[in-house]
């Protein structure tokens, strides 16, 4: 019991000291698909339940807008959780790597490893991709990657000393959907892993893309996830952990 008491505090004053870095209220753009109507039914729990954070959810063709210079102050934290799969204008693809290469911070959440499959670029500022179609990155041949529904998820923290992780269980099991056969950059940091035998083993990292930090989540199919204790800490600690200065 006295072990627990003083591991609370130590957290409640971690994480005191890095919101108090944080901006007062942290503005939240979650690009969520063809139609975030629908989608806000499986993630709206998840941020409704996050204090001092305002969010809005975008399809993947209003989030085009976001990006352009001139928007680029109006959101602190991009959330990509979006499939998509056509190819979008040149223009856009240099304002997305322009604003994030300055310095923008990335939430990539499952499904965001998916979005611009056929734009090479995206990959490396994921960390990860998931591939739709056989593709090459850096010259190197990858094939479909695989995914499978409705699987109990063994977890275990990799890295027990970083802010994000501070406060959960070492080791847990979710419910959820896994992929398999990535591409994952050599630069990942890794903050969870995974002894699944059908699953990639990082299911949680961090990352950086010029000034830009990066967080990923390779889970996140919910809904049932989506309440678990463990996940919502590393969801709410990683935007904190992004928007410090």
């Amino acid at each position: 019991m006295k072990k627990t008491i003083i591991y609370s505090i130590t957290l409640l004053m971690a994480l005191s000291s890095l919101q108090s870095h944080c901006k007062e209220t942290i503005r939240l753009a979650f690009i969520s698909g063809m139609n975030p109507i629908l989608n806000e039914e499986l993630y709206a729990p998840l941020l409704n339940d996050f204090d001092g954070v305002t969010w809005r959810a975008y399809t993947n063709e209003e989030s085009q807008e976001l990006f352009k210079p001139e928007n680029a102050d109006t959101y602190d934290v991009i959330v990509f959780y979006d499939i998509c799969l056509e190819e979008i204008p040149e223009t856009t693809k240099q304002h997305i790597t322009d604003v994030i290469s300055a310095g923008k911070p990335v939430f990539i959440l499952h499904d965001g490893l998916l979005t611009y499959n056929t734009w090479p670029e995206f990959a490396k500022i994921a960390g990860m991709k998931y591939f739709m179609s056989a593709q090459n990155v850096d010259d190197v041949p990858h094939g479909v990657s695989k995914y499978r529904h409705q699987q109990d998820i063994p977890i275990k923290v990799a890295d027990k000393l970083h802010f994000i992780t501070q406060g959960m269980d070492d080791t847990f099991t979710v419910h959820d959907e896994i992929y398999n056969d990535l591409w994952q950059s050599p630069d990942l940091h890794m903050l969870w892993e995974t002894s699944h035998p059908e699953s990639i083993r990082n299911i949680m990292y961090t990352h950086s893309y010029g000034k830009a930090k990066v967080v990923g989540i390779v889970i996140g199919h919910g809904p049932e996830l989506f309440f678990d204790k463990n996940f919502k800490l590393a969801f709410q600690r990683s935007i904190l952990w992004l928007t410090t200065e």
